[in-house]
């Protein structure tokens, strides 16, 4: 019994260990993208990382998914009117996963596929600003 608990929590651990390896390089990936993008163009544009949160449900066929959202922000209004109508998009984003079918998002192929439909359907939610990227800081598909 103890090492099944055991072996349940070093799981767990590993879980956790991997979220916070894959949060961490997300984060310097998209600090070296801005960075190189910065030097590039005349004017030095400020982005705005908005965490969108995280997502756990069922795939239209079998098994689940669950991720976590960061999406990349090109002003602070834009982060105002993300907040203001956060439930409608999370809605919306929940929808768009329990759409999915595993084979369609087994590979990195199909994950690029989910990240634009999710960055435009936030887009098509927002008056105005725009969301420049999509960012998943953890996934788990089974």
């Amino acid at each position: 019994m103890a090492n099944k608990e055991r072996s349940g929590l070093n799981l767990l651990l590993i879980v956790v260990l991997i979220m916070i390896i894959s949060t961490v390089t997300t984060y310097l990936i998209a600090k070296y993208m801005l960075a190189n993008a910065s030097g590039e163009e005349k004017e030095e544009k400020q982005y705005i990382t908005y965490q969108l949160g995280d997502y756990l449900t069922n795939l239209s066929d079998k098994g689940y998914i669950k991720l976590s959202i960061v999406c990349l922000l090109n002003d602070k209004e834009t982060e105002k009117q993300l907040q203001a109508k956060e439930y409608e998009i999370k809605d919306k984003v929940y929808a768009i996963l329990r759409s999915k079918t595993y084979d369609s998002i087994k590979d990195s192929q199909g994950m690029q596929v989910l990240k634009k439909e999710l960055k435009d359907m936030i887009n098509k939610a927002l008056e105005n600003g725009k969301v420049e990227d999509v960012f998943f800081t953890s996934i788990i598909v089974n």
